[in-house]
């Protein structure tokens, strides 16, 4: 298996390149990550996957062909820390919130920098919510993860180095 091949040097995480100009990745929560190489998007598409295979980060996006309408359970808080169903927000991103913002928060054009908790997420459309209207974890034109995301991955880094 690649374990048992990685296995044979140190090493923390695992990640996959197809030489290839074809579009795909994935990403496995502690596991391996896998992306092409050679397409105009890799090097968004290695740091999106990534952030599932390190962090155990969720797919924020809902409109595209890999939507589905049950993936998620909705009366359960899904594990992924930048998805909510709003059962149990207080474990989530909810400290990370201005104030104020209402929960759940209208997605509109004055909404787009501002952390919230906007519909559509997991490849669900309606019950399940992101942190933000844009994040590598919603689409590739962001240029970074969102204030939730990076928490995410922060908490991780200090997982593995404290």
């Amino acid at each position: 298996s690649i374990r048992d091949l990685a296995g044979h040097v140190p090493y923390d995480q695992i990640y996959i390149l197809a030489n290839t100009t074809k579009y795909g990745g994935g990403g496995i929560y502690n596991f391996y990550a896998l992306s092409t190489a050679g397409n105009r998007l890799s090097s968004k598409i290695i740091v999106h996957e990534f952030g599932h295979s390190f962090a155990g980060l969720g797919d924020e996006y809902f409109d595209s062909s890999t939507s589905y309408n049950d993936f998620y359970n909705l009366e359960v808080e899904p594990w992924e820390p930048n998805l909510t169903a709003l059962v149990d927000f207080d474990s989530k991103w909810k400290d990370l919130l201005l104030p104020g913002t209402a929960i759940p928060t209208i997605a509109n054009d004055s909404m787009i920098d501002v952390l919230g908790v906007y519909e559509g997420g997991g490849y669900v459309a309606k019950g399940m919510f992101r942190p933000k209207m844009d994040c590598l974890m919603h689409t590739l034109k962001g240029e970074t993860f969102c204030e939730a995301c990076n928490h995410a991955i922060i908490r991780m880094i200090l997982l593995y180095s404290e």
